[in-house]
C-alpha cells in the first residue's frame, strides 16, 4: 500500500474505541458550527456534514485506537452525529467518560490534506478540553452602580444559587483577554460586543444572558474552571471573597 492509501475496510465506517488517560482522548475535532447541511460523497456514499478529526496526540490514546487523522465521525457512543453542530458532537464526547467509542469513516491523506487541520501539532501535556466541570454558574441579575463619577452596570455572579461577586462588563472583557493568552491554542466563545452608547433595559438583559451562557461555557471545562483567573472571578479563591 502506497504513501496516503487507506485500507479499504478503513474507508467502510468502522469503530474506535479510545480509553481516557491522562493525556484526555487525544484528539480534537473541527467541522460545522452549526446544524444541518446537504448532502455530499465520502467514498461513494452520500453523507450529511460530519465533524473530523483535526489533530492527534502522538503515541496518545486516539492514535492507539485507530483514530488518523482526517476520520469523519459518524457516531459518539451509537449515538449519529450526521449533521450536529461542533459544540453538540463535543458534548456528546464530554459525556462519554473513560471509555469513548466513535464510529468513523477514514479518507486518504490526499484527501484530509483539503481540510482545515490544527496548525499546531498536539503535545501529551494539551489542557483536554472534553473533561467537564460542574460549577453550578449563574448570572440572574444585574444592578446600575456608581462610584464617584463613574456610572456602570454591575453582573451578580452566583454559585449554587447565591451570590458570589458583582462584576462589570470591562472585567469579563479583562478576563477573556488573560485566557487567550494564557491557553493560546484554544478556541474560546466570544463575548457580546462592546457598546460606546448607554443600553436599554431590553439590550442589558440580552447582554446579562449572553454573559452567562459565556461564563457557563468557560466554567463547564475543568481545566478552566481550576484556573486561578477565572476562580478569582466567579469569587472562588478564598482569599478573594
Amino acid at each position: 500500500m502506497s504513501d496516503g492509501e487507506v485500507d479499504e475496510e478503513c474507508r467502510k465506517a468502522h469503530d474506535c474505541v479510545i480509553h481516557r488517560t491522562h493525556q484526555g482522548y487525544g484528539f480534537n475535532i473541527r467541522g460545522q458550527v452549526a446544524a444541518g447541511g446537504v448532502l455530499r460523497p465520502i467514498n461513494g456514499e452520500l453523507y450529511m456534514p460530519m465533524q473530523y478529526v483535526s489533530a492527534l496526540v502522538e503515541d496518545g490514546p486516539g492514535v492507539e485506537a485507530g483514530l488518523k487523522i482526517g476520520d469523519r465521525v459518524l457516531e459518539v457512543n451509537g449515538t449519529s452525529v450526521e449533521g450536529l453542530s461542533h459544540n453538540d458532537v463535543v458534548d456528546l464526547i464530554r459525556e462519554a467518560g473513560d471509555t469513548l467509542k466513535l464510529n468513523v469513516i477514514s479518507v486518504t491523506s490526499e484527501e484530509a490534506s483539503h481540510l482545515e487541520m490544527d496548525t499546531r501539532p498536539l503535545k501529551p501535556t494539551v489542557p483536554d478540553v472534553f473533561e467537564r466541570s460542574s460549577i453550578p454558574i449563574s448570572i440572574p441579575t444585574f444592578a446600575d452602580e456608581k462610584v464617584g463619577s463613574d456610572s456602570f452596570v454591575q453582573y451578580h455572579i452566583c454559585i449554587g444559587g447565591s451570590e458570589s461577586v458583582r462584576r462589570r462588563y470591562r472585567e469579563f472583557d479583562d478576563l477573556a483577554a488573560q485566557l487567550k493568552k494564557t491557553f493560546a491554542e484554544i478556541s474560546f466563545p466570544k463575548l457580546p460586543p462592546k457598546s460606546p452608547f448607554k443600553l436599554s433595559a431590553v439590550k442589558l438583559e440580552s447582554r446579562r444572558r449572553a454573559l452567562e451562557e459565556w461564563l457557563e461555557t468557560i466554567c463547564a471545562v475543568r481545566f478552566l474552571s481550576e484556573d486561578i483567573a477565572v476562580r478569582e472571578f466567579i469569587g472562588m479563591d478564598a482569599d478573594k471573597r
